[in-house]
C-alpha cells in the first residue's frame, strides 16, 4: 500500500491549483514503487478531483479516502482487510487532465451537442476522451449488482401527474453489500433549457448474496 496526495494546507478555499497531478515528487515515487511490485494499493488522500489517468492505467486497486480524521488508519484498514465492504459514490467528476475542467454531469447542452453515431462532442477537446476518468456517483464495492426491470408506472402523463420509477436490484456476488441507487432524468422538451442529465434520487439499499429487491422512486 502506498498513500498519496495532497496535506491538509493544500485544499480548500483560496487554494486552488493549476496541476491536479499528485503533488512535488509523488508520481515519480508510485512509479519507481509500481515497477518493484506492481500489486499495490494506492490510497488518496486529496481535498479535490486529481488527475491520476496513469494510475488509473497501471494500479490494480485505488481507494479515494480524502482527508480523514483520526481514526483514518483503522477505517482503511478495514476496507482493505475485507472487513468492510464500501458502498461510496464520488461527490465530484475526476478529469482525465486539467484541460478538461470545469466537466461535470449536469452541464447545459451546446448548439453542437454529442452525435452519437460518429461519437464527436464538438464543444469539447478532441486530443483525448470526452468521458471523465471517474464520474460523479462513481464508486466500487467487494460485491457485484444487478438492475433489471426498469418501468414506469403507465404510459402517458399528464401535467401535474406524479411518476413512479421502479428498477429490481440483485446482489449478484458472494458478499454481503450496499448499493447507491441513482436515478437521473433529462428533459428533451422543455420549456426551458435544462442539464442533459439531473439527480433526481437516490437510496442505499444492503442485500445479502443472490437477494433481490425492488426499489421506487416517485417524480413530482
Amino acid at each position: 500500500m502506498i498513500v498519496l496526495g495532497e496535506n491538509g494546507l493544500q485544499s480548500g478555499e483560496a487554494r486552488s491549483r493549476t496541476n491536479l497531478q499528485l503533488p512535488s515528487l509523488q508520481q515519480e515515487l508510485l512509479e519507481a514503487v509500481y515497477k518493484v511490485n506492481p500489486n499495490i494499493v494506492l490510497v488518496l488522500n486529496n481535498g479535490r478531483p486529481l488527475a491520476i489517468t496513469w494510475a488509473d492505467q497501471h494500479i490494480p486497486a485505488i481507494v479515494e479516502a480524502w482527508h480523514l480524521g483520526t481514526e483514518a488508519g483503522n477505517a482503511i484498514a478495514q476496507v482493505l482487510y475485507g472487513d468492510y465492504n464500501p458502498s461510496a459514490k464520488l461527490p465530484m467528476t475526476f478529469p482525465r487532465n486539467v484541460g478538461q475542467v470545469p466537466i461535470y454531469y449536469n452541464y447545459k447542452n451546446t448548439g453542437r451537442p454529442t452525435n452519437k453515431d460518429n461519437n464527436v462532442f464538438w464543444s469539447h477537446y478532441s486530443d483525448v476522451e470526452k468521458t471523465p476518468l471517474y464520474p460523479f456517483g462513481h464508486g466500487l464495492s467487494y460485491a457485484t449488482f444487478e438492475y433489471s426491470n426498469l418501468k414506469l408506472n403507465r404510459n402517458t402523463f399528464a401535467i401535474g401527474d406524479d411518476i413512479k420509477v421502479s428498477v429490481n436490484l440483485k446482489n449478484t456476488g458472494k458478499l454481503l453489500g450496499k448499493e447507491v441507487i441513482q436515478l437521473y432524468i433529462r428533459d428533451f422538451y422543455g420549456s426551458v433549457t435544462c442539464p442533459v442529465k439531473e439527480l433526481k434520487g437516490f437510496e442505499l439499499v444492503g442485500l445479502n448474496p443472490g437477494e433481490t429487491k425492488t426499489i421506487s422512486f416517485t417524480l413530482n
